[in-house]
């Protein structure tokens, strides 16, 4: 088994700035891990795309569930 990316099963890093996070996460987008996630106090509205992440449904599928609940819940 050669030692590459399959062997890798974690990393945690920290850095020093929102740009160079952002950075970091666009150069291993471009080698090819999917797989990442980051955790920041504050909102970075780059990272999102520079992560790999893509929109989803569940914001809506929580506001009609919510909404149903809600009217079910006075219609009772």
């Amino acid at each position: 088994m050669s030692a590459g990316r399959s062997d890798l099963h974690g990393l945690m890093a920290e850095f020093d700035s929102p740009t160079a996070l952002v950075e970091a996460s666009r150069r291993a987008q471009a080698e090819g891990y999917r797989k990442m996630d980051a955790y920041t106090p504050f909102p970075i509205e780059e990272l999102h795309e520079a992560l790999g992440l893509h929109d989803t449904r569940v914001p809506l599928i929580v506001l009609c569930g919510g909404v149903l609940g809600g009217l079910l819940g006075y219609g009772l």
